[in-house]
């Protein structure tokens, strides 16, 4: 297994330097195992969304497939669905959704001066 930054995920999600792209596909292909880590899953969502205009959605299934796919390993995948699943029922972004659920699974709660955040399950509004 080998970790990757954010850029080899995304270029393989959107294919817009299509050689790049080409060259991840054949790592999977090889066997290869690409470890995804909470920081690089956070930059993926502000990358996708901010720069190249992925919906709520687009996010989603671009997470899911990633999921799915063979050669792809997220730091804890039921970390990543419960952030998900925060982020489809709730108009909260989904970094805060993720920094929630890495806290909830060391089983701590967490701060916020984010209103929206704070409505989320032990996730605090600091006043």
């Amino acid at each position: 297994m080998t970790g990757t930054d954010t850029n080899l995920v995304v270029r393989f999600l959107t294919r817009d330097i299509e050689n790049q792209a080409q060259k991840v596909k054949e790592l999977l292909e090889k066997g290869e195992i690409l470890y995804i880590n909470e920081i690089v899953l956070a930059e993926m969502y502000w990358v996708l969304v901010h720069v190249y205009g992925y919906s709520r959605i687009d996010f989603i299934r671009a997470i899911d497939m990633l999921l799915e796919t063979e050669g792809f390993r997220f730091f804890n995948n039921n970390i990543v669905r419960n952030a998900l699943a925060d982020y489809i029922h709730t108009t909260v972004v989904f970094s805060d959704c993720l920094i929630h659920r890495i806290n909830m699974g060391k089983n701590l709660g967490t701060l916020t001066f984010d209103k929206k955040a704070s409505r989320l399950e032990e996730m605090h509004l600091l006043t």
